[in-house]
């Protein structure tokens, strides 16, 4: 059953919702308001277990959270909208699409890929989460914010998050992100825009995935900006917010 999630909206114009990444909320997609909701509408949902959204019992599906995204679509009366997913809010946003292809005016990654969990990643992922059960929240994702950005003003801005969400939320979106199919065709032979946004120095996508999407994904517009690493919506606010705008 879809859970109701909190939203922020600003300005009036074309819809362009955007999804946050694990485990953050909304706000990291504050720096690039200015520049986007120039003629666009903005929603910015908190996914189940993350920021003001409720915390269901997990674990969750991509799914379900992308059923949430779409429950809000209808109870906003938004028959389309181009939508924007970083990081694990890209893998919501695959799914969306997959689940709802009509709903899209475009799509849009940034800092994420389609591609499913390897074996060796899903049991990375179940590890966090014993750790996270043994040791809390706080020990285990104390070293993220560095690995996110290594500009101090977006570590101390992500650890505030992080260090606010629900264990539940965190456990529930990684068993999402471990059991995720691979979604390659909304990139390959989608009928909406596409278009991927990378960071250069980012961790989480090294060269190879990079790579590897420009080989697999030649429809879809591939940016990689420069020194850019996992956050670019706050890194790189008016490069992604102009990236954004001809998505659609």
């Amino acid at each position: 059953m879809p859970v109701k999630l909190h939203y922020e909206a600003f300005g009036m114009g074309v819809p362009i919702v955007c999804i946050h990444g694990f485990p953050l909320d909304h706000t990291i997609w504050q720096p690039m308001i200015p520049a986007l909701a120039a003629g666009n509408r903005i929603i910015l949902p908190d996914l189940r277990g993350h920021g003001l959204s409720p915390v269901p019992d997990g674990p969750y599906s991509m799914p379900e959270m992308a059923g949430d995204i779409i429950a809000l679509l209808d109870d906003l009366d938004l028959p389309q909208v181009v939508l924007v997913g970083q990081s694990m809010g890209g893998y919501v946003a695959l799914e969306v699409a997959h689940q709802a292809p009509e709903r899209l005016l475009g799509l849009a990654l940034v800092a994420s890929h389609p591609y499913a969990d390897s074996a060796q990643q899903k049991q990375a992922r179940m590890d966090m989460i014993t750790r996270v059960q043994v040791e809390g929240v706080e020990k285990t994702f104390v070293d993220f914010p560095v690995k996110l950005c290594p500009e101090a003003g977006v570590q101390e801005f992500t650890w505030t998050i992080i260090r606010a969400t629900d264990a539940r939320g965190i456990i529930g979106s990684i068993h999402a992100m471990a059991g995720r199919q691979d979604r390659r065709e909304m990139l390959v032979s989608a009928s909406f825009p596409t278009a991927v946004v990378l960071g250069e120095k980012d961790p989480f996508i090294p060269a190879e995935v990079q790579h590897r999407l420009q080989a697999d994904c030649r429809d879809a517009s591939i940016t990689i900006l420069s020194g850019a690493a996992h956050m670019l919506m706050m890194e790189k606010p008016l490069e992604v917010a102009a990236i954004l705008q001809k998505v659609r």
